[in-house]
């Protein structure tokens, strides 16, 4: 053991007088804890920083009035409340203009509300249930991580087509039970 001791005092002391050696030693000591922590600063929380990413959102419902649902138009409930949502990057556009730009990588991803989208909602009250459909489109090339963030925007807009499907069946169940207590 004394060996060893001797040997590390002879080499700091080496260190020590030759300032270049001394350098490169601190260097070694310094450059991967630097390299570390910058890294991992950086990557920390890479979801606190996703109003940049741009998704396109076409809504192209036509609504439905009249029936047990009354007046519902969720295409456009469900692009007002996108509006109040900084998470990302809406950009509310075309439907042409939305899968162009998925496409061509001005949006990573693009959301399309279809025409028949209220009425397939409200399809429970015909007896006739149609499962609406929202079409969504990603650009799984433009990054790497970019997919994981915005399939995070299109469950948002899932949870609020549930949303909104829910307070029409309860609404209508509410009027159904108003018309039938009036009996």
């Amino acid at each position: 053991m004394k060996t060893i001791v001797q040997i590390f005092k002879r080499d700091i002391r080496r260190i020590t007088r030759n300032w270049v050696a001394l350098l490169v030693v601190i260097g070694i000591c310094l450059i991967p804890s630097l390299y570390a922590w910058f890294n991992i600063a950086a990557n920390y929380d890479p979801y606190s920083n996703t109003q940049n990413i741009r998704i396109a959102v076409a809504n192209l419902d036509q609504g439905v009035s009249g029936g047990p649902a009354g007046t519902l138009d969720a295409g456009t409930e469900i692009v007002k409340n996108l509006r109040k949502n900084r998470e990302l990057g809406w950009r509310f556009v075309t439907e042409t203009e939305a899968v162009k730009g998925v496409r061509s990588g001005d949006y990573y991803a693009a959301i399309v509300i279809p025409e028949d989208f209220s009425r397939s909602l409200v399809s429970v009250f015909s007896g006739k249930i149609e499962r609406p459909q929202i079409l969504y489109y990603l650009n799984e090339k433009k990054n790497a991580i970019a997919p994981k963030i915005t399939d995070k925007g299109s469950s948002a807009v899932r949870r609020q087509v549930d949303q909104i499907f829910a307070e029409t069946i309860t609404q209508a169940g509410i009027d159904l039970l108003d018309t039938v207590s009036a009996i």
